[in-house]
């Protein structure tokens, strides 16, 4: 997939903005402030509806306006151009259109543009909760499977849909296990089932990925690989979970929440036999995050067949400069990447050889336009 040129309107800091891109390599400079993260933020919404540095649309309008307008012409591997427009107001919430006709679902979008961003903000997903980890597999897989997103989704309508009869018999003093929880929980069961199946199949083919990129990246064979530490097997899957939820619908009722089930995976990433949340370095977490980032792309590029843009949101100011170098020549000339930084000396001083690829600079003034 490439970019071909991004039209920004009242989006962040920009009133209006267009830009056109290299196949290959752009690097973007400019002082703080002046929108180079957000070039790339509004290419990720692009791609996945959403901004990866905040969750509400709304907070990526420009101040005292009331909606944004994002554009952008893509090419993908079979030379289609595909013109995406994405837009947002207060008043009327998203509206997608792809070639000019409106996408009814959101998520009929979500795989089309592949995505891949490294910023400062993605070190959460190996130093914070398990929460951020199920999120980072649910979004591949979101990508490579249509069919995963709906599932999910549905799973969590019926997870929100329990909670709240738990919490209405809390309220009554009811604790008996019904049959109006058990029509909800043969529903949540079998969305829960298809769930686990599909990460237990994501993470056996992702971890000897994982683990080549490391070793390319590092120049160190680490024992490196993600674990599922669920609290029900996938042998027997439904009848296991039922049980699980039948005997603790007094709990459940009390909590008002659901205590069990895929919503709380305990995913680690797994560093040396050792979960590298508790036991990793600074260093060795970003190395970690890197390789996870580049697995994360090939392994989207083989499930589908198409290139992904890499978004690198201030990549030499995370990393030394070897392990700079090497990212950039693992992605290679065959993905087109964005890289921001300050100024061309930052990647002068990392030894980083800018000739050795077709690219082009781009130099925002200090007020974005």
């Amino acid at each position: 997939m490439i970019l071909k040129s991004l039209k920004l309107n009242f989006f962040r800091n920009y009133n209006r903005g267009v830009f056109e891109f290299n196949d290959n390599l752009n690097i973007i400079l400019g002082n703080n402030g002046t929108g180079k993260t957000t070039l790339l933020e509004a290419i990720h919404c692009l791609s996945l509806t959403k901004s990866f540095r905040t969750h509400k649309n709304s907070d990526v309008i420009k101040y005292n306006c009331n909606y944004f307008q994002i554009f952008g012409i893509f090419t993908n591997s079979k030379k289609e151009e595909i013109n995406v427009n994405f837009n947002y107001s207060n008043n009327d919430g998203k509206a997608l259109f792809i070639n000019r006709i409106k996408i009814e679902k959101i998520i009929d979008i979500i795989g089309k543009i592949p995505v891949i961003i490294l910023s400062p903000s993605n070190q959460r997903i190996t130093e914070g909760g398990p929460l951020l980890r199920r999120s980072f597999i649910d979004r591949i897989l979101s990508q490579i499977d249509p069919g995963y997103l709906s599932t999910l989704i549905e799973f969590k309508k019926s997870i929100i849909q329990r909670n709240a009869l738990l919490t209405q018999y809390k309220d009554e003093e009811k604790y008996n296990y019904d049959p109006y929880i058990e029509t909800i929980d043969d529903i949540l069961i079998e969305h829960a089932f298809q769930i686990q199946k599909m990460r237990e199949s994501f993470i056996n083919d992702f971890n000897p990925l994982f683990k080549e990129v490391y070793r390319l990246l590092n120049h160190i064979n680490h024992t490196v690989y993600i674990k599922n530490y669920r609290d029900i097997e996938i042998e027997n899957f439904r009848k296991r979970y039922k049980q699980k939820l039948k005997s603790r619908i007094e709990r459940d009722i009390n909590y008002g929440r659901t205590t069990t089930g895929p919503h709380l995976d305990r995913i680690s990433f797994i560093f040396n036999d050792r979960d590298i949340r508790y036991f990793g370095s600074q260093g060795e977490h970003k190395i970690y995050l890197m390789a996870l980032k580049l697995a994360e792309g090939r392994f989207i590029e083989e499930k589908t067949g198409e290139k992904v843009i890499f978004l690198l949101d201030d990549l030499f100011a995370l990393l030394d400069r070897t392990h700079c170098t090497n990212i950039i020549k693992l992605i290679g000339p065959a993905n087109q990447t964005f890289i921001t930084a300050t100024d061309m000396a930052v990647l002068e001083r990392s030894d980083f050889n800018i000739d050795r690829y077709d690219h082009k600079i781009l130099k925002l003034p200090d007020r974005a336009v």
